[in-house]
């Protein structure tokens, strides 16, 4: 007498995918039941499950996605939800980027390969944009018809922002660097002005020295990367007067004119502040009101509703000043400082002797 046996469960295995695999019912699918799939869409899929690799496997003309663990952790909370389902269903926020992509390999039989590939996700309830090394294969048939597209996939969004936060260290090490001789040989030509002896000379440029690096070590973390040195609250005042403590002229004492309320500044918010009003008071030296003794540069600032203002104003700057052409690198580190760290805004008007700079900031950012 014959003894009746059960088919063998499909997958066999897989680990935690495998098993809502065998756990969903696909007869509500457009794939149909486990039982009736044909033979080389089992055969990608019992390769696929165990693989260390991030695999996912998009089957059919409605791509419906199937993937193992080590895919998983990259779609984030679509997990488990999209197993199973038309790929338009769970990533709708970058079909119209995957589609053609995946319709290219299901139409052509083609293989699809790039490095560092941008794609924009929303994974974690949030927008990112990532970057993935990428092979997308046809999954044929005897027949050779393709029936699916197999993507090997491997995610590289840590390593390609390391490379870029280098590459933008680099730009940023290379502009301090000169803007840095810029201001050396400014403050020789401030100090040689007021002094009437070289020991006088010596001393005032010491001086000056030092206060230019005390205003630098407050912007030095810039947008490396790095958290701001400073863990202390500070004010505007304070501030303002530190970036600025270099350039004052010993014989005109209305050179450089600061004014406003005491406005706390927190230290998260430090850096970001001083960044912007050193990248501005550097070219103020190098272009502007600083840049010859009749220069005039006021500074004043307040508090209205839940915002904090400053205006900066230079008057009689050594070369007629225009709007530049293009945003040079100090330009984009007090934009970032200001627009992306702070929240603020920034509005320039470019007068013909000199530039006047309007910085707005939610005081709930500021004092943080």
């Amino acid at each position: 007498m014959a003894v009746a046996t059960s088919p063998a469960r499909f997958p066999s295995d897989g680990g935690e995918t495998g098993a809502l695999i065998r756990a969903l019912d696909w007869s509500n699918t457009s794939l149909g039941p486990t039982s009736a799939w044909p033979t080389h869409l089992k055969s990608a899929i019992s390769l696929m499950l165990p693989a260390q690799a991030q695999i996912v496997l998009f089957w059919g003309p409605e791509f419906v996605a199937l993937y193992n663990d080590a895919y998983a952790p990259t779609i984030g909370n679509k997990h488990p939800s999209a197993l199973g389902k038309p790929a338009r269903e769970n990533w709708a926020e970058l079909w119209d980027d995957l589609e053609p992509l995946l319709r290219r390999v299901l139409e052509t039989g083609e293989t699809v390969f790039a490095k560092d590939r941008p794609f924009y996700i929303e994974r974690h309830g949030y927008p990112e944009n990532v970057f993935f090394d990428i092979s997308y294969s046809a999954v044929r048939d005897d027949a050779g018809k393709v029936g699916g597209v197999l993507c090997i996939v491997c995610e590289t969004t840590e390593r390609v922002v390391a490379q870029d936060r280098q590459r933008l260290l680099l730009q940023e090490t290379n502009h301090r660097l000169k803007n840095l001789f810029a201001m050396i040989d400014a403050l020789i030509n401030l100090s040689a002005r007021s002094a009437s002896t070289t020991k006088e000379f010596a001393r005032t440029l010491r001086g000056r020295l030092a206060a230019l690096f005390r205003a630098k070590e407050l912007a030095r973390p810039g947008i490396a990367g790095t958290n701001s040195v400073t863990t202390e609250r500070t004010t505007v005042d304070a501030l303002v007067r530190t970036i600025l403590e270099p350039y004052a002229d010993d014989i005109s004492h209305e050179r450089i004119i600061t004014s406003g309320p005491d406005v706390v500044v927190g230290p998260m918010a430090v850096t970001s502040l001083a960044l912007a009003l050193h990248e501005t008071a550097t070219n103020a030296v190098k272009y502007g009101a600083l840049s010859q003794s009749g220069g005039v540069l006021r500074v004043k600032w307040d508090t209205q509703d839940n915002d904090f203002h400053l205006q900066w104003e230079e008057a009689g700057s050594a070369l007629l000043v225009v709007p530049p052409k293009a945003q040079g690198f100090g330009s984009v580190l007090t934009e970032s400082s200001i627009t992306t760290q702070l929240g603020g805004k920034l509005h320039y008007d470019w007068h013909p002797d000199g530039l006047k700079l309007k910085l707005t900031v939610p005081l709930d950012r500021l004092t943080v």
